[in-house]
């Protein structure tokens, strides 16, 4: 079998910023370690967008790596910012799609027994509709997130552009996937499948639920300036550990109060979009009336590094209020530390993932003393220990993407890939 995938990704092929370049990059691996452990003659396209080298999330080494792998070729397109934002408003994405579909379209699609495309994200969402029809092509848009779940929308705030404009496109989008062959969305867990059912009418769907790839070792950067501070916080006897980008869904603040509630050293690591970012204000002052600690714009794996060498009992807070799924959870998961209590908001996505005082804590971080309350009681060794162990269970059946990618080939391939 001859196979050719276009993959397209704002975030994850030479820059990483956002979970959605997390998964892009697991993406880009597992596809290629798959196709090779079955000796199957591909090639595969990554598409994503012009980015200024000095804005944030442009990772020159993530090029180059891209560039240099076998059987794949790179093409960096314009979305219309001059390089300003990978993301981008509706404008870029219309002209990203627009500049893609033209060197898809160019691709001779009978050279091959099957062409996959895979549009990540709203910002590819349009390309659906524009890539060239062919009996042997099969297209999906991967919608990391929608209009109908983040409301609000920082990329939206220029041109006088509003979210309804971003659903109204979402819409069309699935409309189109509904009533075309071998056109479908592909759904990344339980919560934005039925999301997209009940909110947008989705028919055609699929899955590849987000996982971890658990073939290989755990592997994060670790330098000097994370030795630094983790000897820092190493000096506490617990701690509550949040993190993410400075977005208000992302309900950091709330993990200053739990600390205080409950009398744990609060941590929240998160990086700005810009100097001056409000929020960024507001953090800080919670930090001081809390007794917590704020690090901002630090080492990207800096809350990894800490997971993996604090050895006294942690929380790992994931506060968030719409994350469609909290990729987090899994991450710390892989490290199996029988020392980390796994706690998340009971909003969106996250609750999928967490059995309640099986494998972790659900609470309702809209009341911070009754989720102290909560986390008091299971704060123990013993308690830890065992959702530990029934995480590691949850991740090695639920959450191995390669399992999951290799499903999604069987599925569109049928007995072509056995």
């Amino acid at each position: 079998m001859k196979l050719l995938i276009n993959l397209c990704g704002h975030d994850g092929i030479i820059s990483h910023y956002a979970g959605v370049g997390t998964i892009v990059k697991r993406y880009i691996e597992v596809i290629r370690k798959i196709l090779d452990d079955k000796k199957i003659d591909y090639h595969l396209n990554l598409f994503t967008l012009e980015f200024n080298k000095d804005s944030m999330g442009y990772n020159k080494k993530l090029e180059d790596y891209h560039k240099s792998l076998d059987k794949t070729s790179l093409y960096i397109l314009s979305n219309g910012s001059n390089g300003e934002t990978s993301f981008g408003s509706i404008d870029n994405w219309y002209k990203a799609s627009i500049n893609t579909a033209k060197i898809i379209n160019n691709f001779d699609f009978n050279e091959y027994d099957y062409v996959i495309n895979l549009c990540n994200d709203t910002p590819y969402s349009y390309l659906v509709k524009l890539i060239k029809k062919n009996n042997n092509c099969i297209t999906a848009w991967i919608p990391h997130s929608t209009g109908l779940i983040y409301d609000e929308d920082m990329s939206l705030s220029n041109d006088n552009q509003n979210n309804s404009a971003r659903v109204k496109l979402e819409k069309d989008v699935i409309n189109y996937i509904n009533s075309n062959y071998n056109t479908y969305c592909i759904s990344t867990g339980i919560y934005i499948k039925n999301h997209l059912i009940n909110k947008y009418g989705l028919k055609n769907n699929i899955n590849i639920i987000n996982g971890e790839l658990l073939y290989r070792d755990n592997l994060y950067i670790e330098n000097d300036r994370m030795k630094e501070l983790f000897n820092q916080i190493n000096k506490n006897d617990s701690i509550i550990l949040a993190f993410g980008r400075a977005e208000k869904y992302k309900n950091l603040d709330k993990t200053f109060l739990l600390g205080n509630k409950l009398n744990i050293k609060p941590i929240v690591i998160t990086r700005k979009y810009f100097d001056g970012q409000p929020i960024i204000f507001e953090y800080e002052k919670l930090a001081k009336e809390n007794n917590g600690l704020l690090l901002v714009d630090e080492p990207f794996s800096l809350p990894q590094y800490i997971v993996k060498n604090y050895n006294k009992n942690m929380i790992l807070l994931v506060p968030s209020k719409r994350e469609t799924f909290g990729l987090i959870i899994n991450e710390i998961r892989r490290f199996n530390k029988d020392n980390v209590l796994i706690v998340v908001n009971n909003e969106g996505g996250l609750p999928e993932q967490i059995k309640d005082t099986y494998d972790g804590l659900i609470v309702n971080l809209d009341n911070i003393e009754e989720s102290a309350n909560k986390i008091k009681k299971f704060f123990e060794k013993k308690y830890i220990r065992s959702m530990n162990k029934n995480s590691q269970l949850r991740l090695q059946n639920d959450y191995d993407l390669e399992q999951n990618f290799y499903n999604f080939f069987k599925k569109v391939l049928g007995d072509n890939f056995e």
